[in-house]
């Protein structure tokens, strides 16, 4: 049975927000509706699924991140999925496995078809697109109120103009994106140790295809990832930026849709020829290599939570 959030009482809620650390659930950020405004308009709400058909976690029954999971869903108002996942059998790791030069190691091989059962689920249903995050992920208690909001008004912004009158159109804007990447690692268009500045990639693009904006409840930037911070220096102070995916690491938290969920199942529903280390290597290729219509918000608005790992 598929697991979906369960409502949390008032008082359960304001409890576990006196007891818990400060750091742990506010992000700066002036909570007036004014300061969420843009030239006088006042931000609505995201639904409790971000604007997306669904919000789909990939965690195992066993999985020790559960619980801190489903909390934060609960206490932000988002209604959460997480399909129920087979016991995988070392016939199910043999028939993902390249039968030559495989280079995945098991924990990798059980993330990876962790990832490919939420795509089936989602396919069963009869949702346009999706969100997948996996369960070692945090959010700011502003993200439904006014991070998503900015995020996907920048997107429609930019797609907007490849609109036709066939095009499904929905929160998110034209279903002309395949990948949406809100929650990853770092995407800054070179490895980390070659960084470049983004004058000119500002200089060479056309602005249709990106999108700075102001988001007042940005952490500031000295609380970034240095290498995030250091590719985004050129950007005023509460500036993110929506652009081309083109170095996209970790799949913390994206979005799919029908058409785009379908072609990952074809195209790497296994380890596939040569081997691979892993399922976001794999988005990252298709992202970089072969020409997949993918998105990132920079810096990330879902992010990752230090701890063990059970691909380890």
């Amino acid at each position: 049975m598929d697991f979906k959030r369960k409502p949390v009482r008032l008082l359960a809620v304001s409890l576990a927000i006196c007891l818990m650390p400060v750091g742990y659930l506010f992000f700066y950020g002036d909570w007036s509706a004014a300061s969420f405004s843009r030239k006088g308009a006042v931000l609505e709400s995201a639904n409790s699924t971000l604007g997306f058909g669904a919000v789909i976690a990939v965690s195992h029954a066993k999985s020790s991140r559960r619980k801190d999971l489903v909390f934060a869903a609960n206490l932000t108002g988002i209604d959460l999925t997480i399909p129920d996942q087979p016991v995988w059998t070392d016939r199910d790791l043999r028939s993902f496995r390249s039968p030559e030069n495989s280079r995945i190691g098991k924990g990798s091989a059980l993330a990876w078809m962790g990832h490919l059962n939420a795509l089936k689920w989602f396919l069963s249903t009869t949702l346009s697109t999706a969100i997948i995050l996996e369960d070692d992920v945090d959010w700011s208690i502003h993200l439904r109120r006014t991070q998503i909001p900015l995020a996907a008004a920048a997107l429609r912004a930019v797609l907007s103009p490849n609109t036709t009158a066939t095009t499904p159109s929905t929160y998110w804007g034209p279903l002309t994106w395949e990948l949406l990447h809100l929650g990853h690692c770092g995407d800054f268009m070179a490895n980390f140790d070659a960084i470049p500045s983004l004058e000119p990639y500002f200089a060479s693009t056309p602005n249709s295809t990106y999108r700075t904006y102001h988001d007042p409840t940005l952490l500031p930037r000295d609380r970034w990832r240095p290498q995030t911070a250091d590719f985004l220096s050129i950007l005023p102070d509460q500036t993110r930026l929506l652009h081309p995916s083109r170095w996209p690491l970790c799949t913390f938290g994206y979005a799919v849709t029908r058409a785009s969920a379908a072609r990952l199942l074809a195209t790497y529903g296994t380890e596939g020829p040569g081997g691979c280390q892993a399922y976001d290597v794999r988005i990252l290729e298709a992202c970089r290599d072969h020409g997949w219509r993918c998105w990132t918000v920079n810096p990330e608005l879902l992010h990752h939570i230090e701890g063990k790992s059970e691909i380890a």
